[in-house]
Order: structure tokens, then sequence, then C-alpha cells
């Protein structure tokens, strides 16, 4: 049998290799032995800022902002602002070609300077009228009170002349007693009564014409106010000249009354002295009787024509309303000619546009020469020329999602940052939370409208509508930029505070694990230990301490801090 051979080298390399791992291990092993342990990591409690905020990227847009429409319709005949050029209220925009408008104008005012015309001669007309109408009448009524009078008188002497004449042939010889007697009755009884009646008329007619006086000055002073007509004015004096002529007519038969009382009784005063004739002249007298009976019937004829005449002079009066209708109805002419002035004149104005209010012309949406539709007469709504916007007030509006909206208060502090200023805080406030949800007071709104409100998110999410207030507003901010928000909830500086992760517990009063040294086989052993502190507000990042931790000190970070950032410590 033949023996096995054996590779010395072989076997010599094996020993060899396995000396040398012997030895790296046991290398190794003593190593790890003085090696020292990992150290732990740690937070650091420092002072700075607590916050909670809202972020939130929104459009900014100007406060204010106006879309300049024409009133009238027409062809652009010249635009004098551009885009970008700053205007002031009433500043002229743009000019619409007022031909047209031009002579529409020319046209009414020659139509109404007619009806004027014709208004002035009607007005004159039915003044001449009422004048004429009114002395006609005062003429009639003087008639009528003379022919009356001459009636009463014949009357009275036609029922005393048969006693008068009986008298005197039945009574010669007691004439003088007789006379005596009548002079008694003139001047007790008779005249005193027609006197006082005529005095009584006078003062009637004196204070119709004071009051007609005074309403004279009322009506002039309401005049030069403007608060009356100036018919009104003349037909106030009309009335004053009707009552100074009653007033005159009255005053002249109280003079007369009074004449004729005076020679009555000096007639009477003589008939006793010729009583003594009197017997032979009444027998002459007897035909007087007829005579006084044909007086009266004389009389009451001319009574009668004067009562006629008066009437006829009343019928005047309808004449009068007449003119006044003419009157009226030129003057309506008038009115409506003049109303249509003022709206053609009105439109000519407005084919100049005007600035409605200081900014800057953000967008011009027509050259010269074309033609625009009426913003107020169509059924569209109108071309619009030029829009102007408010730079000076700015604002940013964003959508707030249903989570975050409830801490949101008009009011609270925000800071804006945009890309074309990097590193550049703005400031703001927010001025205007929506109190419903987007698309939830328009479910019918459009679906496309309310994903770009929403800001093209998830259309599950429900965000509500939010603008922000830009407080000081700066060129760089321009409509249209996107804005990246930060609503400040709340905000502490200057306190001590650790990382949100580090506090253990949703109370007031929770637990911190701090670190602290131990020495253990006469070495120092880091370590945490459980301590209790008073926690004050509760920020996105950190969150303030109360008491219970003193700055610089070291707390055991959340189980994951995620990426190493400022302030996690690895220890020495």
């Amino acid at each position: 049998m033949t023996r096995p051979r054996f590779n010395v080298r072989l076997i010599l390399g094996l020993l060899l290799a396995l000396a040398l791992a012997l030895g790296a291990g046991a290398w190794a092993l003593q190593r790890f032995a003085r090696a020292k342990p990992k150290p732990l990591r740690y937070e650091t409690v420092d002072r700075g800022t607590v916050e909670i905020k809202v972020v939130e990227t929104g459009t900014i847009e100007s406060l204010k902002k106006v879309e300049i429409k024409s009133k009238v319709a027409g062809r652009v005949e010249k635009v004098y602002v551009e885009e970008g050029s700053a205007v002031k209220a009433g500043q002229i925009l743009a000019d619409i070609d007022p031909t047209e408008i031009n002579s529409q104008v020319e046209q009414i005012r020659a139509q109404l300077q007619g009806t004027q015309a014709r208004y002035d001669q009607a007005l004159r007309g039915v003044i001449y009228q009422k004048a004429q109408t009114a002395a006609a009448i005062r003429q009639a009524e003087e008639a009528l009170r003379a022919a009356e009078s001459r009636l009463h008188v014949a009357e009275v002497q036609n029922r005393v002349q048969p006693a008068l004449t009986a008298s005197d042939l039945a009574q010669s010889q007691a004439g003088l007693k007789a006379a005596e007697d009548n002079l008694s009755l003139v001047r007790g009884v008779t005249h005193p009564q027609a006197l006082v009646q005529a005095r009584s008329a006078c003062e009637d007619a004196r204070a119709q014409q004071e009051t007609a006086r005074r309403k004279v000055a009322r009506e002039r002073q309401l005049l030069s106010l403007g608060y009356t007509a100036r018919e009104q004015f003349e037909a106030a004096q009309a009335e004053l000249s009707a009552a100074t002529a009653r007033w005159q007519q009255a005053k002249s038969r109280l003079d007369g009354i009074a004449e004729q009382n005076r020679l009555e009784a000096q007639n009477a005063a003589s008939r006793i002295a010729e009583m003594q004739a009197a017997h032979s002249r009444a027998k002459a007298n007897e035909s007087m009787v007829s005579v006084r009976s044909e007086e009266v019937t004389s009389a009451q004829a001319a009574v009668e024509q004067a009562r006629s005449q008066l009437a006829g002079a009343v019928s005047g009066k309808q004449q009068d309303r007449m003119r006044e209708d003419d009157v009226a109805a030129a003057k309506a002419a008038v009115s409506q000619l003049e109303q249509q002035l003022r709206e053609v004149e009105v439109r000519q104005r407005d084919t100049r546009l005007v600035a409605s209010m200081d900014g800057v012309v953000s967008r011009r949406y027509i050259e010269q020469g074309e033609l625009i539709t009426s913003g107020v007469s169509t059924f569209s709504s109108g071309t619009p020329v030029v829009q102007i916007a408010d730079l000076s007030r700015m604002l940013v509006r964003m959508t707030v999602n249903e989570v975050d909206v409830h801490k949101v208060r008009v009011g609270m502090p925000v800071e804006i940052t945009i890309d074309g200023a990097r590193g550049v805080t703005f400031h703001g406030r927010v001025s205007q939370v929506a109190p419903a949800a987007i698309g939830a007071t328009n479910p019918g709104g459009d679906p496309q409208q309310q994903q770009q409100n929403s800001g093209g998110g998830n259309r599950g999410v429900v965000r509500f509508a939010v603008q922000v207030r830009v407080v000081r507003p700066d060129p760089r901010l321009k409509p249209g930029m996107t804005a990246k928000c930060q609503i400040i909830i709340a905000r502490k500086s200057g306190v001590l505070r650790v990382p949100v992760g580090c506090v253990e517990g949703k109370d007031t009063r929770a637990k911190v694990e701090v670190l602290k040294q131990e020495l253990k086989t006469g070495k120092s052993v880091e370590t945490y230990a459980s301590r209790e502190v008073e926690v004050g507000l509760r920020g996105d990042g950190h969150a303030e301490i109360v008491s219970g931790l003193k700055e610089g000190e070291h707390v055991k970070p959340a189980a994951f801090a995620g990426p190493a950032r400022k302030g996690l410590n690895m220890g020495p």
C-alpha cells in the first residue's frame, strides 16, 4: 500500500495565516477594550424666537383697480397714455370721435331756441289777456254798483214822492213841523246807516289792499330767491291793483255819501223855510209821482245791463285759462328739449375719457382708430379702454387649507417674500378671511376657476380665501407676482427654548431628558436624566421653556431628529 504524500509548503502557509489571524484578533480586541464610548447626541438649550406660523403662496394684486370704459360708442380718435403711465384722477385718457354727437347738440339747441321764443310769446300773451280781463271786470263791477245806486235812489224817491205830495196837500198847515221831522229822520236814521255801511265797505277794501300788498312783497322775495314763478308774482301784482281800485272806489263812495248827507241835511233845513210855500208847490208836483216811477224803471234796466256786462267780463277768465294752457304746453316743450340737450351734452362730455382715480395704467386694451361699444347702452358690458391700478395699496390673495384657517385672524402680521427680491422681507397684515370655503357659496360656479382660486392643488382639499394688505408697498412688488406669505400666528422673542421634539407631553407641565455626566468604574459616563419643566408657547420648531432648564444645558433630542441641523450636537 502507498502512503499519502503531504505538501509541506501548503501546511506551513496555513499555519502562518492562522497565526496572523489570531494576532489581528487579539490586537483588535485589545484596541476595542481601550476605546472610549461613543458620545450621546443632544440639543442645547438657548434663547431665541418661538413662533407659530402658516405658510402659503399667493398672488400680488393692487387693492383697487378699475377698468375705464366709454359710455358712448364710436371710433377712438386719440389715446394719450401707455401701459405703465402714472395718471391722476381727472386726467384725460382718450377721446372718442364727437362729430355725430356735436351735430345732435347743435340741432337740439336750435330747436330749443325756437321753442323758447314760442314760450316767451305765450307768456306775454297770457299776461296781456289777464290784464285785459281784470280791467274789464273792474269796469263792469263799477258800472253795476253805480246802476244799483241809481236804482236805489229812484226807488226811494218813488216811494216817498206820493207821500210828500199828499202831505203837502193835506198838511200844508203842518209843513213846518213835517220839515223838522224830516230833518231829524235824515240826521238820525237814514244818513248815519248809509254812512256806516260805506265806511265798513271802505275798511274792508283797505284790508284787502293791505293783504294784497303783503302778498306782493312775499312773492317778490320768493321770486328773488328762485322759489316761485314770475307769473305768480305778476298775478299778485294784479290782485294788488284790483284791491287798490276797490278801496279807492269805496273811499269815493264814502266821501260821496258824507257829502250827500251834508247836502241833504242842508236841504232839509232849507225846506223848513220853504214849507210856507209847500202847499202851492205840492199841487204842482202831483205829476212827479209818474216821473219817479219812470225813473225806477229806467234804473232797473240800467242795472240789468250792467250785470250782463259784468257776466261777459267774468267769462273772459276762460280765455285766461286757455292762454295759461298755451303757456304750460310751451313750457313743457321747452323742458323736454332742455332735458334732451342735457342728455346729449352729457354724452358729448363722455366722448372724453378721464381717469377716475390716481394710479398707474396697468393695461391698455385698444389702439387709436378702433371702434368700441358703449358700456351702458349695449347688452354686452362694453369695450374696456384701459385699466388703472392703485399701486400705492397692494395686497396678496391666497388660499389657506381648512386645517390652518381657524388659526388665522384679521390683523395678524405677515412676512412676505418674492423670488424677484431674494433676501428681502416685506411686511403685511391679514385684512380679510373668507367666512366660507371656495366654491361653497357658488357650487354651480366654474370648476376651472375654483381650482385656480384654490391654488391649483388637490380638489379634495378644502381651502379658504385670505387677503393680506402690504404695510409699505414697494416698487419691487408688482401685480401678478407670486409671493410666499408666512402668517405669524404667535411669536415670542428672546425666550428660553428647546426643539419641540425634545419635550415629552402636551400639557403645560412636561418632561425632558437632560444630559449629565456620571462616574462609573472610575470613568466619566454621559447619561440622560428626566426632569419636569414648565412649557409656554409651542411653536412650529421650538417650545418655550418657562422654568426647569437653564441656558446652555443639553437635552435629549427627539427619537428621530432627521438630517443634521443647526443646534444638534454629537458631543465633544
